[in-house]
């Protein structure tokens, strides 16, 4: 609210100053006054919100986000309830302890500042993704890292464009894909969490399916991945992300040493 107060004074003071002799209106419409004003509030705006945030401007770059889920039982931001930081190379550069929230339905990085209030409303901002390299959300004991993935631009990316967890990103690649359905429940909106992991070991990317599947996957290192994960006594349909991760980097090993 303070930072609204501050805008409607600087308005009405802003009309005052421009309005003196030294300051005629230039045509009937008076559009060039105007448009100095607004430019003048563009500038005030910009300042306050840089130093409430301390986000340099070109980071806000994007749409005003509504929570179109807030009658919603099931969120679709990921890991909505957990405390997190968080951190996004933009255009080269890293901004690091600042909040951001992923929605898993529509597929958007969410810039939230909760000290920061204009029109009652909380700043939401849905940033653009043409220029965000990769970002990190961390929580109190993991790290994920997404990257914005497109058919045009990464080679053997066969999958939709968006934003992918990337837990290895060697010669074998290994992606999550966290995502929510819609779906109507008792006349609401809800949201069902439905994460897709993919491994890219060849040619293209492929869904994790059942354990043979994957283990055809590696072609005539088969049997040595299959009793991998035998001796490390890996449960494939149990299996995390840390495990899925060190039988692709026991693969590599082994085209390392064939080589």
């Amino acid at each position: 609210m303070r930072a609204q107060t501050i805008f409607f004074i600087f308005f009405f003071t802003s009309v005052a100053g421009l309005s003196q002799p030294a300051m005629p209106f230039l045509n009937g419409d008076n559009k060039i006054l105007f448009e100095r004003i607004e430019k003048k509030q563009t500038e005030f705006l910009d300042s306050v919100f840089i130093s409430r945030t301390g986000i340099a401007r070109e980071i806000i770059n994007g749409r005003d986000y509504i929570q179109f889920y807030f009658r919603s039982q099931f969120n679709p931001i990921l890991r909505f309830n957990e405390t997190r930081s968080a951190s996004v190379i933009f255009n080269g550069r890293r901004f690091e302890h600042i909040v951001l929230q992923y929605d898993t339905y529509t597929d958007q990085l969410i810039y939230t500042d909760n000290t920061l209030i204009f029109k009652d409303k909380v700043c939401q901002v849905a940033l653009n993704n043409d220029n965000i390299s990769s970002f990190s959300l961390f929580f109190g004991h993991d790290t994920l890292t997404f990257r914005y993935l497109r058919k045009d631009q990464d080679q053997g990316f066969n999958l939709k464009d968006g934003y992918y967890e990337v837990l290895s990103d060697g010669e074998c690649k290994y992606i999550i894909k966290h995502v929510s359905t819609h779906y109507i429940l008792n006349g609401k909106d809800e949201y069902s969490y439905s994460p897709a992991s993919y491994v890219f070991i060849g040619n293209e990317y492929v869904q994790l399916g059942s354990k043979k599947k994957f283990i055809r996957l590696f072609g005539d290192l088969s049997d040595e991945i299959k009793h991998f994960i035998k001796i490390k006594k890996i449960k494939f349909h149990q299996a995390d992300k840390m495990q899925i991760t060190d039988i692709l980097k026991f693969y590599e090993s082994l085209e390392t040493q064939i080589r």
